[in-house]
């Protein structure tokens, strides 16, 4: 009853949650109008805000420093967009010495290109059909002559009345507009144009005013928003506005830094393509067209090939023959796939936290819902999107969705490619760990964790035996594998060590390091046991992989061994220390009785018991599994190799007692 209560609790939760989405994804689309000013300020004072403070330190007071960068940015931009619009209008007033060149141009393609022939062709035959045909005199006329089995009307003779207007020749009607007088059709041009730039004017105007407010009031703005939305959770609140700030202000950077680099080199690139390919014509105002490809390249996607299409086009119409046009293109579409594909996922993803695949999706979601304004604003707003489902219960989903951590632990996806029967992708998965992590953590965090799924799913008649017995195949090769990797990676660590030691210089803190392997004349022998099946012995492999890296004397019995049988292998082998390997559920009671078996032949013998990834209590477990006090109960490979080496400790010091004994008279 409790569990059907609390399953109906999350349910009502989650449609609260959905709900509530919904209902802001309809503000923001409805209040288009409000939020994109606010939202487009916000943006900008991010941006300008560490220039108000670059000139505070100065001593400046704040509201002079705001002004002071208001203004140079807002002169920035005048001197950009009038710069710009300068050299576009020489370029247009000079198009017509470079008229013969482009039908040039036009003609050769026509000859080699078929489908542009057919295109023209097919746009004449389109607009010759869409030409109104000639009208008659009489609309009354033309309408008798439209009706099916009626000839043409006789005209009337001279001197005759006309027909009178029937059913059948009926009144023509005419719509006629009454003439406007000047004044009225300037006032309806002048309308016409000023609500098409009144209205950008009045959002811009309204943006810069809420630009200085919030460059004024930052401080008190932030400490408004955690008390209306952080009560109670004062530190949270506080995070996740410091995360959010720090997140945009290092994408505007890495943006800005990125378009800068970008636009530079299109300037030389097109400097380059008209002296190497231009006949000794220099491409015009190459300063320009980079500065133009740079700016337009903060609106996603679609920006630069706005940019682009300036030079693009003018290396076409002003240059002789296709190598600068050609160049031209080709250095547009090596920069962009190079940028795009390689530097921006990995810099911007580090830089705001989302993946690359969320900065697409954000794109074509606000662009939907907000335009071209959206799609400039959509990766600074998704971030604050992965905050909130960061810090936000309710909102998780959004930084499942949108993040770029990985959503699955090491060992959930590790099983997930195991069931897949993913072999190239598991492998890939052991050995990417492998990079930064020991062996024994890529064991310990890794594979017996996925090992534990697998039984239990195999124990609640969820994974056939078929299967888990082909996943016990696939993970024993892999971990043959990082044995043998595991190997060549301790000789690289003990040369980088050797060369450090004679240099002087100590290891990095954060390279992992191997456990230190025993003494050279250090001999003691490890039997691992496996307590039930293959899973059993699949980690006492693992753990005899780790301690012979380190110099033990370690081997394991085999699964389809009787208990007897490994109760002489001890006597046989001499074993100093016994590992008895158990994966819960299924192991935990032959683990017992192992146990007692091997205590009762060999009540002196140092025995450790390993029930992998246990969730109980290790009091309560031990009391379950070990059969005398002496035994000891590990939860992890790492555990067990700190308890043998105690153990270890004590079996080299025998020999030396036993020595010491025999000398004494």
């Amino acid at each position: 009853m409790a569990r059907s209560a609390a399953d109906w609790g999350a349910k009502v939760l989650r449609f609260i949650t959905f709900a509530t989405v919904f209902l802001v994804v309809a503000a923001l689309y409805f209040g288009s109008e409000i939020f994109i000013p606010l939202a487009l300020a916000i943006l900008l004072s991010f941006l300008l805000t560490p220039a108000v403070r670059w000139f505070e330190k100065w001593k400046l007071p704040r509201i002079a420093a705001t002004l002071i960068v208001v203004a140079i940015g807002g002169a920035l931009v005048c001197s950009i967009g009038y710069v710009v619009y300068h050299q576009f209008v020489s370029v247009v007033e000079e198009l017509p010495q470079y008229r013969g060149e482009l039908s040039a141009k036009w003609n050769r393609l026509r000859q080699h290109g078929g489908a542009i022939k057919r295109a023209e062709q097919e746009f004449h035959n389109l607009t010759a059909t869409s030409q109104p045909a000639s009208q008659p005199a009489n609309p009354a006329t033309a309408v008798r002559e439209a009706l099916p089995g009626a000839g043409p009307s006789p005209a009337p003779g001279p001197g005759q009345p006309p027909a009178p207007w029937t059913n059948e020749n009926p009144l023509p009607v005419r719509t006629v507009t009454p003439p406007q007088s000047t004044l009225q059709s300037t006032v309806a041009t002048v309308g016409e144009y000023a609500s098409k730039f009144l209205s950008p004017m009045a959002t811009a105007l309204l943006v810069l005013v809420l630009v200085i407010f919030m460059l004024l009031m930052r401080e008190d703005l932030r400490d408004r928003m955690i008390r209306l939305i952080g009560h109670g959770r004062l530190n949270i609140t506080t995070q996740a506005i410091d995360e959010a700030g720090s997140r945009i202000s290092k994408y505007l950077g890495a943006l800005a830094i990125v378009n800068g680099a970008y636009g530079a080199i299109v300037a030389g690139g097109l400097w380059a393509a008209g002296h190497l390919f231009g006949h000794g014509n220099a491409f015009p105002n190459v300063l320009v067209w980079g500065l133009l490809v740079g700016l337009f390249r903060f609106v996603p996607y679609i920006g630069i090939w706005i940019g682009a299409a300036f030079p693009i086009l003018l290396s076409f119409a002003i240059f002789p023959g296709s190598g600068v046009f050609f160049a031209v293109l080709a250095l547009f579409i090596l920069m962009e796939a190079v940028v795009s594909q390689f530097i921006e996922p990995y810099w911007y993803g580090a830089s705001t936290g989302m993946s690359p695949l969320a900065v697409l999706v954000a794109a074509v979601f606000w662009t939907w819902l907000w335009g071209a304004v959206g799609l400039l604003l959509s990766t600074p707003l998704t971030v604050c999107l992965v905050v909130m489902g960061k810090y936000v219960p309710g909102l998780r989903f959004l930084d499942i969705l949108l993040g770029d951590e990985p959503v699955l632990p090491p060992h959930v996806r590790f099983y997930q490619r195991l069931i897949a029967s993913d072999e190239e992708e598991t492998v890939d998965l052991a050995s990417e760990m492998l990079k930064d992590h020991t062996l024994e953590q890529v064991y310990d965090e890794m594979i017996v964790p996925a090992l534990l799924l697998a039984e239990q799913d195999h124990h609640r008649e969820r994974l056939e035996g078929h299967r888990l017995a082909e996943i016990q195949q696939h993970v024993r090769e892999i971990v043959e594998e990082l044995g043998d990797a595991a190997r060549a990676k301790r000789v690289r660590l003990a040369a980088e060590e050797t060369e450090q030691a004679a240099k002087d210089q100590p290891p990095g803190p954060d390279q992992p390091r191997p456990r230190p392997p025993l003494p050279k004349d250090c001999q003691v022998n490890v039997l691992s046991l496996p307590a039930k099946g293959a899973t059993d012995e699949l980690v006492a492999v693992m753990l005899t992989q780790l301690l012979e890296l380190r110099g033990y004397c370690a081997t394991f019995a085999t699964a389809d061994q009787l208990a007897s049988e490994m109760v002489e292998r001890i006597e046989t082998e001499r074993a100093h220390m016994v590992c008895v390997s158990a994966m819960p559920p299924a192991a935990v009671a032959h683990a017992r009785y192992l146990c007692k078996r091997i205590h009762a032949r060999f009540p002196d013998l140092n025995m450790i018991v390993g029930v992998w990834h246990a969730k109980q209590d290790p009091d309560r477990l031990k009391d379950r599994i070990a059969c005398d006090e002496s035994v000891r109960l590990v939860t992890t490979l790492a555990k067990a190799q700190d308890e043998l080496d105690q153990l270890a400790k004590s079996v080299a010091l025998q020999p030396a007692a036993e020595q010491m004994s025999q000398n004494v008279p």
